[in-house]
């Protein structure tokens, strides 16, 4: 049975999930719009059909370019199969918790037009207070000891501790939760659950299922693509009530995290380095912009208690050196090149379906990729062309 032939919700979000990114705003309009069932099927109709007049701009005054949206969204919604994806993660021991559920967690729903459709969990949400822990993937030894000792100290006090199971900060600090008789943490993955990533964590995920839990916002086989890293840290900022930044460099994704926990008006911590270690400059940047200074748990638990909101003024972390290579490239084109396999070609339909962008968008960053010299016409359709081989 199609999901827009049921009225079960839970077959429906888990079809979103499917068919649309994370954190896109238009699934909220067009559902609220039209109405579940209509919505399911209007993105499943062999054309992008008309639509109501107050669809047709959103908040702000920005016009919604809607075929462009369909294009995007119908070549997955052709292939979406949400009861094997349910079937996958109950294989798993997992389930899929849906807005307004009874274990659904309220406080994501303050991302707005940008809160999960679904989530897709194994293991068990904290129900007290969560902090999240954050940081550079390539920690000194100096960051790893104090995300170590914060996890500990945070789970001894009965609060939770969230982050993304990444290498350096974000493992260290969800080792020492672990390490807390009792202790919770969660994980929150950008992809899906089949295989958390880094797979070289596969102990550390094992023991968090069994003393908190793992969640994601994508089926369960979907690849951690890089682009979902930066969505997943909405979700992170939004579970805690304080995010605190370990170790992060001016160019860090952490930032990103503090960013969202601002906009969310989450108390938001950074622990010092020396100043004139690179490792700390995205930390300096956020103390200096009015972020808590935190030199232990006392700190974090100070900022967990506030009532007053956090005001840093302008949101720090914007780059501080040029974009090279692909870095560079506009979001989409890049996007095009991540959802390239990296040593095999691929078909268009494929490359639509990865990237989750319209055919023209995707061809269009093909031509650009073409243009740079970093993609060239392949048996299978498209391939990367690695260094050296357009000398050859």
């Amino acid at each position: 049975m199609r999901p827009h032939e049921s009225e079960d919700p839970t077959l429906a979000a888990a079809w979103w999930c499917a068919v649309a990114e994370p954190g896109d705003a238009h699934v909220a309009a067009l559902r609220a719009g039209l109405g579940e069932v209509e919505a399911i099927a209007w993105v499943s109709a062999g054309v992008a059909g008309p639509l109501p007049v107050r669809l047709a701009v959103a908040p702000g005054g920005r016009p919604r370019e809607w075929e462009q949206v369909w294009q995007r969204w119908h070549p997955r919604a052709t292939v979406a199969d949400p009861v094997h994806d349910l079937d996958e993660l109950e294989d798993l021991g997992g389930r899929l918790l849906i807005p307004g559920g009874p274990e659904w967690p309220g406080v994501v729903d303050d991302l707005g037009a940008t809160s999960p459709y679904a989530l897709w969990v194994v293991g068990d949400l904290p129900v007290g207070p969560a902090v999240a822990i954050v940081g550079s993937r390539a920690a000194t030894e100096y960051g790893v000891r104090i995300a170590t000792d914060l996890g500990l100290d945070l789970a001894d006090r009965g609060i939770a501790v969230v982050s993304g199971g990444a290498f350096g900060v974000d493992v260290a600090a969800h080792r020492g939760a672990l390490a807390a008789p009792g202790g919770h943490t969660v994980s929150v993955q950008a992809g899906g659950l089949t295989r958390p990533y880094p797979q070289a964590h596969e102990d550390v995920f094992v023991r968090i299922r069994e003393r908190g839990a793992i969640l994601s916002e994508v089926p369960p086989s979907w690849r951690p693509a890089k682009w979902r890293f930066l969505g997943r840290n909405r979700v992170i900022a939004a579970l805690a009530s304080a995010v605190v930044v370990v170790e992060a460099s001016a160019r860090s994704g952490a930032l990103s995290t503090a960013r969202r926990a601002i906009d969310l008006s989450r108390q938001v911590g950074a622990v010092p380095g020396r100043v004139t270690s690179s490792a700390s400059q995205g930390c300096h940047a956020l103390l200096r912009d009015g972020a808590t200074l935190v030199r232990g748990v006392e700190d974090v638990i100070e900022m967990v208690s506030a009532m007053g909101i956090l005001d840093l003024g302008p949101l720090p972390g914007a780059p501080v050196e040029v974009d090279r290579g692909t870095e560079a490239l506009p979001p989409a084109v890049r996007r095009v090149w991540e959802a390239l396999p990296a040593r095999r070609g691929a078909a268009l339909d494929h490359l639509v379906r990865a990237s989750g962008l319209s055919e023209r968008e995707v061809l269009a960053g093909l031509a650009r990729l073409e243009l740079e010299g970093l993609v060239g016409a392949d048996p299978a359709g498209w391939a990367r062309i690695r260094p050296g081989e357009l000398l050859r």
